[in-house]
């Protein structure tokens, strides 16, 4: 065998398990699309499975090797029923659900294609954006609210702390998840989310009514900058990874000028450094993001600086179980 023969062999080995997981994924999606992991969050006769489907015996059973193989479902004898990781993703108390994580890689398959065929800014419509917000804000549900009372908020106690007592800011708050799950866990928190696209916005409206926390989670669409309350705000919360560069420094600054004195302003480290078997996935997500013109990557150590440059003094980095937050102090 000569070594071009091998080198190719080796390429068209990778291809073809990319291939593979590409073809799972859109199996994937057409089974969440018919409803399949719903009627299959209990265990199911096989038979009642082909009446839903409507597949054909042999057909049914091809999938469910599939299913199985992956991972997705599990057989035992005659029944069939999601995976428990695959169930738990599927339910209805889910951070973020299934339906929605497969919404956003579609998108993003999408904009990894425009990448390379457009050299502008990569297009995001509302529709998009609404998207992305649903798989990176989640949902606050019993799971979650445990979640955070039992782990997020003893590794950051200042949060808790400020959104019992004053009010709070949720800055490019998306479909507010974290905020109106503070505002489910504690009856006194007061807050104002800000978000800028009139979809993601009226969803964040949507989650509150339905949550019964309207009256005190005011949901504003509007560009931060134009937020005109000063010194109102006890604590800030900045999804700092979704504001443009020439955006950031009157962003901080608003958020400063809203803070009252000694008011606390917590940013996120999204997309550390990964491992190596993280990497290729890390490189695509730098693409897009970077294709939407925002920062990618920026540390804690990078996120305090810029925080510091803006008039805050540093507190703390925080670990936590959910990354790592940076905490400053208006001064």
């Amino acid at each position: 065998m000569s070594s071009r023969f091998a080198l190719a062999l080796e390429g068209r080995k990778q291809i073809e398990s990319w291939a593979a997981g590409a073809q799972v994924l859109s199996l994937l999606s057409t089974i969440q699309e018919l409803g399949w992991p719903r009627f299959l969050a209990e265990p199911r006769e096989l038979a009642e499975l082909a009446q839903y489907s409507g597949l054909p015996p042999a057909r049914l059973a091809d999938v469910l090797a599939v299913l199985e193989e992956y991972g997705i479902a599990e057989l035992e004898g005659t029944t069939v029923r999601l995976s428990p990781q695959y169930e738990a993703l599927a339910a209805d108390d889910a951070w973020i659900g299934l339906g929605e994580l497969l919404d956003r890689s579609e998108v993003m398959t999408r904009l990894v294609r425009t990448s390379v065929e457009d050299p502008g800014p990569l297009p995001l419509s509302e529709d998009d954006a609404l998207v992305i917000a649903r798989a990176s804000g989640g949902r606050a549900t019993d799971e979650t609210r445990a979640l955070f009372e039992q782990v997020f908020l003893p590794q950051l106690p200042e949060l808790a702390e400020l959104v019992r007592t004053d009010r709070w800011l949720d800055v490019g708050c998306g479909v507010a998840g974290s905020t109106l799950t503070l505002g489910t866990l504690f009856p006194e928190m007061r807050s104002v989310a800000v978000e800028l696209v009139p979809k993601v916005a009226a969803e964040a409206v949507r989650r509150a009514e339905a949550h019964g926390v309207a009256d005190r989670v005011d949901i504003r669409c509007q560009d931060i900058r134009e937020l005109q309350e000063v010194e109102q705000f006890g604590g800030a919360f900045w999804a700092q990874p979704f504001f443009p560069e020439a955006t950031r420094a009157e962003a901080l600054a608003v958020i400063r000028r809203a803070l009252k004195p000694a008011g606390l302003l917590l940013m996120q480290e999204t997309d550390p450094q990964p491992q190596p078997s993280s990497r290729p996935a890390y490189a695509v997500r730098r693409l897009v993001n970077r294709g939407w013109g925002v920062p990618f990557g920026r540390t804690a150590e990078q996120l305090a600086v810029e925080g510091q440059a803006a008039g805050f003094e540093l507190v703390r980095v925080a670990v936590t179980d959910f990354g790592r937050y940076v905490v400053l102090r208006r001064s």
